[in-house]
């Protein structure tokens, strides 16, 4: 009979999380669409099938934040369902515990926590840097600004200081991709604007590739190869520039290691290292977080209320979370404790709810 429940139960939870898989894969995927048209609607060879595209490839690494959240929603609509229904109650009434009908959600959770981080963050990673690169191709109109996920650092040289903003950055080649460098004079009065699809690093120089540079006080001119002097080290350029998010699970390990080796600060790398590591307990604990909000008998009444507050604790967790990471990725904490203690906390809040409400 367990078996059977737990087969019963593991459907109608897999049933409402592709319900709300789904529903949010399509949100996502339309308001990133939305904003890629509306920034890259200008710009010569983009077209509406391409942004499709584009936005198809982005929506993995998205969805990738919002993980927690639709384990917890889920759970929470499916256990709201069959405690409406009475199911629960039949269950109760067999003599299975809480814990009984919670093992199928807590063994989906987990088993989809660890193919989260081992095949679909690798897989999300690539499909989001090759997104990234296909925008650079665009040109070095493809992207405002003011994107907030571009990269930006400032640099000295020779001639000047410069400012520049790059669409992503590849690690194995120090390539900048979408590149715009803004260049002043000795004195910091502005010389000009330097735009490009792709910036090849060397030592003392980036060497800005069908580049368009346009002067304060001049017309627009047009340069196979245009050389920008740099007074930063490949060493610099790796430790100020490579984003954790771009590099995947099993990326990110020989990095920490090689970058270690070089003496590059790693507490971000090692952070992200180790919240791909603790997915698994983090979406088991937004599991046990919904069942203490989610088993209350209808007729009870203030069903509504706890399902308020359901949602209350997984943004507080989330905020907890980026909270201790923020602090984990500037070395106040270590990086591992930072970011394994949210979810541990979390999956030990949940059970102790749990013991109590069962137990007393």
């Amino acid at each position: 009979m367990r078996t059977t429940l737990s087969l019963y139960i593991a459907r109608r939870f897999l049933t409402s999380f592709f319900m709300i898989l789904l529903a949010l894969m399509t949100l996502v995927f339309l308001v990133d669409f939305v904003e890629m048209l509306r920034r890259l609607s200008d710009v010569p060879n983009f077209s509406a099938l391409l942004g499709l595209k584009l936005a198809l490839m982005r929506t993995p690494g998205l969805l990738e934040d919002i993980l927690p959240f639709l384990f917890l929603f889920s759970a929470m609509i499916c256990l709201l369902d069959m405690s409406r229904k009475l199911e629960l109650v039949v269950a109760r009434g067999a003599g299975i515990s809480v814990w009984g009908f919670l093992a199928a959600p807590l063994v989906l959770a987990l088993i989809f926590g660890l193919a989260s981080t081992f095949v679909i963050n690798p897989v999300a990673t690539y499909l989001k840097g090759k997104a990234e690169r296909g925008e650079a191709a665009l040109g070095s109109g493809a992207r405002l600004a003011g994107a907030s996920d571009a990269i930006w650092f400032r640099q000295d040289g020779v001639d000047g200081p410069s400012i520049i903003q790059a669409t992503s950055f590849d690690s194995d080649t120090l390539q900048l991709l979408g590149v715009t460098a803004f260049l002043f004079e000795p004195d910091n009065s502005f010389r000009g604007k330097l735009t490009a699809p792709s910036a090849d690093f060397r030592p003392g120089r980036w060497t800005f590739r069908d580049a368009r540079y346009v002067s304060a006080d001049g017309a627009p001119q047009q340069f196979a190869r245009y050389l920008l002097p740099t007074s930063l080290s490949a060493k610099e350029i790796s430790e100020t520039l490579i984003r954790p998010d771009s590099l995947s699970i099993w990326t990110l390990g020989r990095f920490i290691d090689a970058a270690g080796r070089t003496g590059l600060n790693t507490d971000r790398f090692q952070l992200a290292f180790h919240s791909l590591l603790a997915r698994p307990i983090l979406l088991m604990a937004m599991i046990a977080v919904a069942a203490t909000v989610s088993l209350r008998l209808f007729r009870y009444g203030g069903v509504g209320k706890l399902a308020l507050t359901g949602i209350g604790l997984g943004f507080l967790l989330y905020v907890m979370t980026k909270v201790v990471s923020d602090m984990g990725s500037n070395g106040i904490l270590n990086p591992a404790f930072a970011a394994w203690a949210p979810a541990i906390v979390a999956l030990l809040f949940g059970a102790t709810a749990l013991l109590y409400q069962e137990d007393g």
